[in-house]
């Protein structure tokens, strides 16, 4: 169809174009694709074409016709023109936005797993470190036997009204590690109202023990006590040392507060001690003044002390021996 050519592209004018203008840009157009002078069909064809455009646009009345079709063609490109450039920058924008979505799921998942991956690395170092420390007393090389790794542990069990209290794993680490420092900590599946605590060190579990009737965020459990059912090595020894020294007190006290018939005086003074006390250890506080009196705070805190002490031997040992046999493997790779 006619309408469907832009004479005017065809002809290289302007729709403002006049008449001269026109007829000057049909001669230069026609004289290249003139039959006489170009043989080829194509030419024979745009020559058509142009002499067509000429026609039609040197007729005012049809020139009119065409350009309010052809405005209005030109119009209609126009809109589709814009609608596609917005269809395509929408398209854009929402491609561009799901990428960003993917690449931010894709940081997030990768964020996530490394998180795993470094938590579950933490866990399987400090297993690894647990495991490490409980089979180092057994593996001893030391002339004196260690005691069994599970009578070591500073573990406890605590129980508590599940009634009156609904405490988690964080509530129990939160209220423990206030008073000492808990290595880890694990609810009874099977029993409610009641964990299982793994402390760092056996003191630290002797100090939650013995304050549980004073301390007031202790005094919220029902119950607290030695995992295994027995308390550890070590704590028998100073239970047992330190009630040897109560018995041997109230030993002197008596026979201190005891004078004979004749003289009067006490038949043990302070400035004599028999072999019998010599044998039960007596510190020294009990050779100044004997009427003085020792509180059960002073013996709790003399026992904490000596605890402390033979925990640090304990870890010196291990220490100790882990060197050891690290040498041995060095020199038996070497050989």
């Amino acid at each position: 169809m006619e309408t469907e050519v832009d004479y005017y592209e065809l002809l290289g004018i302007e729709i403002t174009a006049s008449t001269k203008d026109i007829k000057n840009a049909y001669r230069k157009k026609a004289l290249k694709v003139h039959p006489d002078k170009n043989p080829s069909p194509d030419a024979a064809v745009l020559f058509h074409a142009l002499t067509q455009a000429q026609d039609l646009l040197l007729d005012p009345k049809k020139r009119n016709e065409y350009d309010q079709r052809h405005r209005t063609r030109q119009e209609r490109q126009k809109k589709k023109q814009e609608m596609d450039s917005k269809r395509r920058h929408a398209q854009d924008e929402l491609e561009k936005r799901e990428q960003d979505a993917k690449r931010a799921k894709t940081d997030q998942n990768q964020a996530k797993a490394e998180y795993e991956a470094e938590l579950a690395k933490l866990r399987e170092e400090g297993a690894k470190r647990r495991q490490e420390d409980w089979a180092a007393p057994e593996e001893s090389t030391s002339p004196e036997p260690a005691p069994h790794a599970e009578t070591e542990l500073g573990a406890l069990k605590i129980k508590w009204k599940r009634k009156k209290y609904d405490f988690s794993e964080q509530d129990l680490l939160d209220m423990l590690n206030s008073i000492a420092e808990v290595d880890s900590l694990a609810l009874s599946g099977k029993k409610k109202g009641s964990a299982s605590v793994l402390f760092k060190s056996v003191v630290d579990a002797y100090n939650v023990l013995t304050k549980k009737d004073t301390h007031p965020i202790l005094s919220k459990f029902e119950s607290i006590g030695w995992l295994t059912g027995k308390p550890p090595s070590i704590v028998e020894k100073m239970t047992r040392a330190e009630e040897l020294k109560k018995e041997a007190r109230a030993a002197l006290f008596s026979t201190n507060n005891r004078s004979t018939a004749a003289t009067g005086t006490p038949l043990f003074t302070t400035g004599s001690q028999s072999s019998f006390f010599k044998t039960l250890n007596i510190p020294s506080t009990f050779k100044g003044s004997m009427s003085s009196k020792m509180s059960d705070d002073d013996y709790e805190s003399i026992t904490l002390m000596k605890m402390r002490q033979a925990e640090r031997d304990r870890v010196l040992a291990i220490q100790h021996q882990q060197q050891h046999q690290q040498q041995q493997q060095k020199q038996q790779s070497a050989q």
